[in-house]
């Protein structure tokens, strides 16, 4: 079978930022009955507070909590967080944003595909407290993954954000996630624990940021798209996003929206999902 060269070139022929209406084939996925709710997946995330207020050796020593192996893991992971600190900004950043909240060292480019999907959840590996090292390939391969999951392998008709999700639950890389269904459960979310990835509308309007990096979610629905909330700008009552299109688009590829603008597009049967990261 002939290797497809987009699994292997990096950077891409012709990047997302030079292409007119790059492909966008993320599609809408109605959260399953069975997955958990965000308060669930916070219990997970946030080690409880009895453990939060002993030390390291106290919990290792005195406890039985690690004869979870999942506590053990998002334990590893609050601990990973909170000597981190806040990690810096890589390279410019939108106006009036000057530490956003989690790191993304490497910007993804999808190029004229429609793997919107893989590029959002591999952002979302980079973007949160234990940073990856995913390359364009990387974020290929995860797209096709999603298709098998999705009882489709090697199609390129898009994915959904819920596929991206179990993908990387398959590799061991996340513990559990659950889908917002309000502004006020992102906000907990990002204010807490981390990065959110989304699936939206993506109107004409939207493909041309202005001058200030905001993106208005008017004119025709192009189709669906997948990208990753890196924060909350309090300041702008706006959220910063990053885009999987190269570092020509947007502002260095990010990206913010208004609150308010965004409300709208999760209401239009947008996904925000959020997912607690596993160490690896």
């Amino acid at each position: 079978m002939k290797l497809d060269r987009r699994l292997v070139q990096d950077p891409p022929e012709r990047s997302a930022s030079e292409v007119v209406g790059p492909r966008l084939l993320g599609r809408v996925y109605r959260p399953d009955p069975r997955d958990w709710s965000l308060s669930q997946l916070m219990e997970i995330a946030e080690p409880p507070e009895e453990i939060r207020q002993r030390t390291i050796e106290q919990v290792l020593s005195e406890t039985t909590y690690f004869t979870d192996w999942r506590a053990y893991l998002v334990f590893w992971r609050w601990l990973k967080k909170q000597a981190g600190g806040t990690p810096p900004a890589p390279g410019p950043t939108p106006a009036g944003d000057a530490a956003p909240a989690w790191q993304l060292p490497i910007q993804l480019d999808q190029g004229d595909t429609g793997h919107c999907v893989g590029f959002g959840w591999s952002g979302w590996i980079d973007a949160t407290p234990v940073p990856g090292e995913y390359q364009n390939g990387d974020a290929h391969a995860l797209y096709y993954e999603c298709k098998v999951v999705d009882g489709e392998p090697r199609a390129e008709n898009g994915s959904t954000v819920r596929s991206g999700a179990l993908a990387l639950r398959s590799r061991g890389r996340l513990a559990a996630f659950a889908f917002a269904g309000s502004l006020a459960e992102i906000d907990r979310w990002i204010d807490a624990q981390g990065s959110v990835v989304v699936g939206t509308n993506w109107t004409d309007d939207m493909f041309h940021p202005d001058a200030d990096g905001y993106v208005k979610p008017t004119g025709k629905v192009a189709g669906g798209h997948c990208y990753v909330m890196l924060d909350r700008l309090d300041e702008e009552q706006a959220y910063l996003f990053q885009n999987s299109w190269g570092t020509g688009w947007g502002q260095h590829g990010r990206f913010k929206i208004k609150c308010t603008d965004f409300e709208g597009l999760l209401s239009a049967d947008g996904e925000a999902c959020c997912a607690a990261e596993l160490p690896h």
